[in-house]
């Protein structure tokens, strides 16, 4: 079944159908796209999961607001939400530096003490276990984009991982479209080659995205 297709006319709205489709995102690549926006500075003060925990409680909360459109659509929406967590975390540590020594307060805490935010979600969406495994993928991930020379990283990483469109990324790029396609085909090449290397495996499917 195509991800696009899956049965419900508006699964993001559905809780029977919220975990599978968390988990056809390959949230892995989504911890790589946050882990790149908060960068190192940030990363020392909330970590991906706590970002990407207030990206799913937010995008349940806000359901009805987001029409659906597809998969892709979808994820879509939610990197906009967990950019707009990463400005938020940004500007708050930002206040932290010239008012004291306030700390950040990880997303966590606005649970109560009698219900985990886990219990805030549509079951299966997000367990330790399953978290654990996306992080240990996206480490895997960062460690292959890591590797490829600095022009091809950033048309990899806004194509293959934002999934901008090609001329999205050629214009944020300031590329002429030719040399961003010439660029993302030795980028994804790489990139796959260093990922499989990284993984110990020599499959293909091993490599995506």
């Amino acid at each position: 079944m195509s991800q696009d297709a899956l049965p419900h006319a508006e699964p993001h709205r559905d809780p029977t159908e919220w975990g599978q489709l968390v988990e056809s995102l390959d949230v892995a690549s989504v911890f790589v796209v946050i882990g790149t926006w908060l960068g190192p500075k940030l990363r020392g003060t909330v970590s991906v999961e706590d970002i990407w925990q207030e990206t799913l409680w937010c995008s349940w909360r806000d359901r009805d607001q987001h029409a659906w459109r597809g998969l892709s659509a979808w994820r879509a929406w939610l990197l906009s939400i967990a950019r707009n967590r990463v400005r938020d975390a940004g500007r708050l540590l930002g206040r932290t530096k010239r008012g004291g020594d306030h700390q950040t307060t990880p997303f966590s805490t606005m649970a109560s003490a009698h219900e985990s935010v886990s219990a805030m979600l549509p079951p299966g969406s997000t367990t330790p276990s399953r978290v654990a495994g996306f992080r240990e993928r996206a480490q895997a991930m960062e460690r292959a984009l890591e590797g490829l020379e600095p022009d091809l990283r950033a048309v990899v990483q806004l194509r293959l991982f934002e999934e901008l469109s090609m001329r999205e990324v050629a214009e944020q790029l300031k590329l002429s479209l030719s040399t961003a396609k010439e660029r993302l085909l030795r980028g994804v090449t790489s990139y796959r080659f260093r990922l499989r290397q990284v993984l110990g495996r020599d499959d293909e499917s091993s490599a995506a995205p």
